[in-house]
């Protein structure tokens, strides 16, 4: 009997920029299939399991997060794909569809987030 390797565990939001950010980076690098994906939609049955699943082994339960070991998980999709363009030679630079998405909608979405957050500060 032989072992199976272990494949790390991407753990992502359902309509979730940052969430799509590190997909278009898997996808671009042609990294995507050595991960399994559990994709829950905000509100459904597999959304409980999976935060309940991912609270022990992380101080905030936020989206994307990734397992990276057995037992290890990475957050953040900055950090996540910092840390597999580092492992697998990527440079993310050269990644011209995720460099719009970055400097684009996901750009516009971060600043209208913040002065939504301002706003509500004023309050």
């Amino acid at each position: 009997m032989t072992d199976t390797p272990f494949r790390p565990v991407l753990y992502l939001k359902d309509r979730c920029p940052w969430c799509l950010k590190l997909r278009l980076f898997l996808l671009e690098a042609g990294l995507i299939d050595r991960f399994e994906l559990r994709v829950f939609v905000p509100g459904d049955d597999q959304e409980a399991a999976m935060r309940a699943e991912l609270e022990p082994h992380v101080e905030k339960v936020t989206f994307p997060i990734v397992q990276i070991a057995p037992g290890q998980y990475l957050p953040d999709s900055g950090t996540i794909i910092e840390h597999y363009a580092q492992e697998f030679g990527v440079d993310v630079a050269s990644l011209p569809t995720l460099d719009q998405y970055v400097r684009g909608p996901l750009a516009t979405m971060a600043s209208l987030r913040k002065e939504i957050a301002e706003l509500k500060g004023k309050g």
